[in-house]
């Protein structure tokens, strides 16, 4: 009994070769429900999505929840994928909202937890933080300091490769707000970071 499990899948390609054409070749069996294509897709993607969503919330745990309800939400949306930006990019862009929803959802506990311990502290009680961080700490902090909006842009095209024209895609803005959301960032890092160099 033939199923979509039964479809036949091109070779893996090696890092070397177009994987844009091995992507094409395996959407529309996996959008016709071929758990080995979706399976390909996923494994060949997965570690990209989940270092871009750690660089955006700079947290594990976050890191690999955002991955994976990036992929929940590609598999219920690959029918409607049109291919106007390579799987990729479009997997970018959802990873970059659900760390959007992420974010929201992180300030809203933060505030409360903030609202909360301000209430239960005694008062003139100080938090003292660790003055001794190495450089790795401090580039995370300064990252963190960005808005999302900095940090998504120096993602997509520091760690990510994309040109300012395939970040705005998976953005969804203009390239020159790309442009100036970049330029913003590494302004304000080179701020952060000036002093300690």
């Amino acid at each position: 009994m033939p199923s979509a499990a039964s479809t036949t899948l091109p070779p893996s390609r090696s890092e070397g070769s177009s994987l844009t054409e091995s992507d094409a070749a395996l959407l529309q069996p996996a959008a016709e429900g071929c758990p080995e294509a979706f399976s390909t897709l996923f494994n060949r993607h997965y570690g990209n999505i989940h270092a871009f969503a750690y660089r955006l919330c700079l947290c594990g745990a976050e890191a690999e929840d955002i991955a994976q309800e990036t992929f929940i939400q590609a598999a219920r949306a690959l029918g409607s994928f049109r291919g106007q930006a390579s799987f990729k990019n479009w997997l970018y862009a959802i990873a970059t909202n659900r760390a959007r929803d992420r974010l929201r959802q992180r300030q809203r506990r933060e505030r409360l937890d903030t609202a909360l311990q301000a209430e239960a502290m005694p008062a003139g009680m100080a938090s003292r933080p660790d003055a001794a961080h190495d450089r790795h700490d401090e580039i995370r902090a300064a990252l963190g300091a960005l808005p999302l909006a900095h940090r998504e842009v120096i993602n997509l095209v520091f760690y990510e490769n994309l040109n300012h024209a395939e970040a705005a895609r998976v953005l969804g803005c203009a390239e020159s707000t790309v442009s100036w959301r970049l330029f913003r960032a590494k302004s304000k890092l080179r701020k952060l970071l000036g002093s300690h160099d």
